[in-house]
């Protein structure tokens, strides 16, 4: 992945995980690991035609995941600026 920033933690489901945000092609995206035995997890910020955001996973499939953690580095990111 592209240029990195440091890893923070959130707690997510009484799960702590480990983000760390990357820049690949002009975008953000967040890596994403449990602390328990889930797969690693990929995140972005998507854009449709209209200009509406929501977070989906990279690849697709995990979408619930990635909108609710999505939400939480949002807040984390609002937080710390």
């Amino acid at each position: 992945m592209g240029n990195e920033t440091e890893p923070f933690e959130l707690t997510y489901h009484k799960i702590k995980i480990r983000v760390q945000q990357h820049t690949v092609a002009n975008s953000f995206v967040y890596h994403i690991i449990f602390h328990d035995k889930r797969q690693p997890l990929v995140i972005t910020r998507a854009i449709n035609a209209n200009a509406a955001r929501w977070w989906t996973s990279i690849p697709e499939g995990r979408q619930s995941e990635a909108e609710e953690i999505g939400s939480l580095i949002a807040e984390h990111i609002k937080s710390i600026q």
